[in-house]
């Protein structure tokens, strides 16, 4: 099976492309180094689903091809 990528929410940063540090009496605005200030990174389908909790990392490729099936006709809609 190919690996498809999808862009998913930064962790590091929560979507906003920067990061905030307060140094005692200032604020210092930072761009995000994980996600280069964009707020998304791009990750591959299959890791996506074991870290959302969809799927385990115990699952076949015909269950995986089945979602993508399932997910494919719930966009179409």
């Amino acid at each position: 099976m190919a690996k498809q990528k999808i862009k998913v929410i930064c962790d590091h940063c929560k979507g906003n492309g920067y990061l905030r540090e307060s140094n005692g009496s200032y604020t210092e605005v930072h761009q995000c180094p994980t996600c280069n200030s964009q707020g998304e990174v791009v990750a591959e389908l299959y890791e996506q689903l074991i870290n959302d909790g969809v799927v385990n990392k115990d699952a076949t490729v015909k269950q995986l091809k089945d979602l993508l099936v399932e997910v494919e006709k719930a966009q179409l809609q």
